[in-house]
């Protein structure tokens, strides 16, 4: 089982509809934020099975959006990031797909993200709850367990975006 008490069960204090579609989703895109050390400038979000079928209506693409520009689980303007991310300049390209061969769970999403020259692809999972996993980073894998009160800055440090990434992913 992934949850630690009872409180990844309850969920973190959020903006909604749902702890897994937007809250988890928010941390993962809020871990690619620090990794770049600011908003991506170019981002392609790729949402596979439950992620790609009810993303607009479980507000996942505004929670990953505006994890992307900086924004916590409980900011309210989450419902609003699709303008605030155009605001800042930032560009985003959703897909959907049914599976996905890196990992399987329902609620998967692959982001390629390109800043300065620099570029990460990341995958990650909303296990629920406020909870995800990161488990791909720039084609390796890793086990990153989130939850949306975590500050991730000195864990990106440890991960070097590159144009590589990025190239192979377009």
């Amino acid at each position: 089982m992934e949850f630690q008490s009872c409180f990844d069960i309850i969920g973190p204090i959020m903006v909604g509809p749902s702890s897994s579609h937007t809250a988890g989703v928010v941390s993962i895109g809020k871990f690619i934020y620090e990794l770049l050390g600011r908003c991506p400038e170019e981002t392609k979000i790729v949402f596979f099975d439950s992620f790609a079928e009810t993303y607009q209506g479980h507000g996942t693409d505004k929670a990953l959006i505006g994890g992307l520009i900086g924004m916590n689980t409980d900011d309210p303007r989450i419902k609003n990031s699709l303008e605030w991310a155009k605001e800042v300049g930032m560009q985003f390209h959703f897909e959907f797909e049914d599976k996905c061969t890196y990992y399987n769970h329902p609620n998967t999403t692959i982001v390629t993200a390109k800043c300065n020259n620099r570029a990460v692809k990341v995958g990650g999972v909303s296990l629920g709850g406020g909870l995800s996993k990161i488990f791909m980073i720039n084609g390796r894998e890793v086990d990153i367990r989130l939850s949306s009160g975590d500050d991730f800055t000195s864990l990106a440090s440890h991960y070097q975006p590159n144009e590589k990434a990025f190239m192979e992913a377009i």
